[in-house]
């Protein structure tokens, strides 16, 4: 076939470029649908080192973004104390009211710019082009923030320093969850891609479980130089330089994961599924093919999987996320996209508005947001205030007087203990169970529990921190981390939710990385993770300045924590019905976990696009014809 003789060393040994040169058989017409069946093949059968590679450049990124957002739960009251309460620090244990309130919701804000700007940035330049940028943004962020000041006789204001790295941060951070979650489904194979996914979410506990442990060990370390007297409320000289020092160092080490994966992102390579897709699938197929051209494929697998028309590539891919050029035999430009005569490179939002109008896709955009919205409003509106809330379910109503040492080491052992690790243990057990139980069903058991844990904690509330010994509500806390992350905490990053309509028609109603197509699955997980980060947005503003009546209010979390519970129930009941009614699992009758085209198939109208849709088989109304080779088929 033309062209294949012509790909270099060890390709040309390849068992499908050696079939495929021996085809005498070719339709022009049907070859982006046979390249993109090929591509696909391949991504399947991808071994363990390739696939995990995309899933440990994830993890990392996303264990930064956890690291970074949940750190300021320990150096707030840090900050506060060298900034704002040194001279008697026992008068309040957090930032000033309103600069606490602003710190939470620049960061969540600004997670949620991120997200939008960076699912759309990557639907529209590409994966591999805007992943990376994130994390330049976020160690910029960072190092800024850890050596924010005041300067020389308060010759800056700190809090409009802290308020403006912050919200950079949660910019960068934010771009982060569209990115890692869409790249690793592409790139994982349909049998796994819920592990694999979940495995990329679980370094979101990971993450904070690292912020606390440090925590724990830089104030451990500077022991000596705070006070260990209950009775001293004050902090000056060697007291006020150590966490200065600690708050500092806590927030700087951010970086350091997000400096290792960074070299890696920056250099990984282009999704397939994208390329193919939406741009050259000729390139992609050409990536696919030298990427896993080390493979070994017995006959059985060759035989399922559609060949395609192969050109010479202008890249050698060397592995996932390195690569060496070459010269290149295909124009570069923009237009050399198009596959077919007649189209134009992708215009994103008239192509997107054409998507939004096709059948239920707005519908589903909604329901997944709107599932979205549901977990993080309580998930972050509690997160975000986890020491106070820790302090008061592990000791109750009547805290103890201790000193400044004893507060800030109690305060991360004691979120290791009632956050962490019940996090940890909920993450564990979705990716065990993911692909066994189903998304559906674990998202179903997760708002269940959670409804159930709200309204028994919220009710019992009063006498539960009156009573002498807590361990009840420590333990009923410990079940709401596991039930928030084995359970829709870790589904809504993977599938969200489902179309909102009562028809019975499967393909109608399919588990944001997975639900939706190629083109838009960018944008469309970014609009969905944003209006969760809204949700949060909204707990903040809520649960800072409500009142309960009968001068019940923030300032005492003992008097307000059990009607907030009970408050956030609602939702946790909101998201139950909705799952209950509107979604199925991402598997078909046989238990058969369906790949990301199966999940799509439909969703794209046939015509009307600045460009073509490609996208196998089905959107082009037709099937492959085979021809014989070698005794095998292939497509043709």
């Amino acid at each position: 076939m033309e062209g294949i003789s012509g790909l270099p060393a060890p390709y040309s040994e390849d068992p499908w470029i050696q079939k495929l040169r021996r085809a005498t058989v070719v339709n022009r017409k049907k070859q982006p649908a046979q390249r993109h069946a090929y591509i696909i093949g391949r991504l399947e059968s991808a071994r363990r080192r390739e696939w995990m590679w995309i899933v440990v450049v994830a993890g990392v990124g996303f264990f930064t973004d956890a690291y970074s957002i949940f750190s300021a739960n320990m150096v707030l009251p840090m900050i506060n104390i060298v900034y704002w309460n040194h001279s008697n620090w026992a008068e309040s244990n957090a930032v000033p009211h309103n600069y606490e309130v602003a710190l939470s919701i620049v960061t969540l804000g600004g997670a949620l710019l991120g997200q939008i700007a960076f699912g759309v940035a990557a639907d529209v330049w590409g994966r591999s082009k805007m992943y990376g940028m994130e994390l330049v943004i976020l160690i910029f962020a960072t190092l800024g923030l850890a050596l924010a000041s005041s300067g020389a006789e308060n010759s800056m204001s700190a809090i409009t320093l802290f308020l403006f790295w912050r919200f950079l941060l949660g910019f960068g951070l934010g771009g982060d969850y569209p990115l890692s979650a869409v790249i690793c489904s592409e790139f994982a194979p349909t049998r796994l891609r819920g592990r694999l996914l979940a495995t990329v979410f679980f370094c979101q506990s990971l993450g904070q479980l690292a912020a606390q442990l440090v925590a724990l060990i830089a104030v451990a370390g500077f022991q000596n130089h705070l006070p260990t007297d209950p009775d001293t409320t004050t902090c000056a000289g060697s007291c006020i330089r150590s966490l200065d020092t600690i708050w500092r160092l806590l927030v700087g080490l951010g970086a350091v994961p997000a400096f290792v994966a960074l070299w890696f992102r920056l250099t990984i390579i282009e999704s397939p599924r994208y390329t193919a897709e939406v741009k050259d699938s000729v390139q992609a197929a050409n990536d696919v093919s030298q990427f896993y051209q080390r493979v070994s494929l017995d006959s059985a697998s060759i035989n399922s999987i559609e060949a395609p028309s192969l050109q010479p590539s202008g890249s050698f891919r060397l592995s996932p996320t390195q690569s060496a050029n070459q010269p290149q035999d295909r124009p570069a430009s923009a237009a050399s996209f198009a596959e077919q005569d007649g189209t134009s490179p992708l215009t994103i939002w008239k192509d997107f508005k054409l998507f939004l109008g096709q059948k239920n896709n707005l519908k589903k955009l909604a329901a997944t947001s709107l599932c979205w919205f549901c977990l993080d409003l309580p998930f972050y509106g509690l997160g975000l205030m986890s020491p106070r809330i820790t302090r008061t379910i592990w000791f109750g109503s009547q805290l103890p007087q201790t000193s400044l040492y004893q507060l800030l080491f109690q305060t991360a052992y004691q979120s290791i203990v009632v956050v962490s690790s019940g996090a940890i243990v909920g993450n564990l057990l979705s990716i065990l169970a993911i692909d066994k139980l189903g998304r559906r069903n674990i998202q179903l058991n997760g708002f269940f529990w959670l409804f159930l844990l709200n309204v028994v904690i919220g009710a019992a509330f009063q006498h539960l921190v009156g009573h002498d010994d807590p361990s009840a509500l420590v333990v009923l806390y410990i079940l709401c981390q596991i039930f928030f992350n084995f359970g829709p905490n870790t589904t809504t990053y993977m599938v969200g939710l489902l179309v909102l309509t009562f028809r019975k028609k499967e393909a109608d109603r399919q588990l944001p990385a997975e639900l939706f197509p190629t083109r838009f699955r960018c944008t469309c997980h970014g609009i969905a993770a944003a209006c969760g980060k809204l949700g949060s947005v909204i707990a903040q503003c809520f649960l800072a300045y409500v009142n309960f009546g009968n001068g019940t209010d923030y300032t005492n979390v003992p008097d307000w924590l059990g009607y907030a519970l009970l408050c956030l129930s609602f939702f946790m009941l909101m998201g139950l019905l909705i799952t209950y009614f509107f979604i199925p699992d991402v598997r078909d009758k046989d238990g058969r976990i369906k790949s990301l085209e199966e999940l799509t198939d439909g969703m794209m109208p046939d015509a009307g696009f600045s460009r073509a849709v490609t996208n196998g088989y089905a959107a082009r109304g037709s099937s492959p014809e085979m021809t014989q080779v070698d005794g095998d088929s292939v497509a043709v």
